[in-house]
């Protein structure tokens, strides 16, 4: 009886620590997915807020161009439009 006693000790002490290393494999993947999904969200809110800022700068600048235009005269702006926005060449 000693003998089989002590095998399934054994069995026992190996069971449990195949148990804990699974357990601690669960909560350690766990932990990871949690941290990979906070990064994400952290980097989705960081480019949002990047996006609302070109957005805010793009819609400033052309307030300043149309304030611009309407200050001057038609002549004035076809020869800008013909200046700066038709093809080279």
């Amino acid at each position: 009886m000693g003998f089989e006693n002590s095998i399934g000790i054994a069995a026992a002490v190996i069971a449990a620590i195949a148990g804990a290393f699974g357990l601690g494999h669960i909560r350690g993947t766990s932990k990871a997915e949690a941290k990979a999904d906070q990064q994400l969200t952290e980097d989705n809110a960081a480019a949002t807020v990047a996006a609302a800022e070109r957005r805010i700068e793009t819609t400033k600048e052309a307030s300043n161009v149309q304030q611009t235009v309407n200050h001057m005269s038609g002549d004035d702006v076809d020869r800008e439009l013909r200046d700066n926005w038709t093809r080279k060449g």
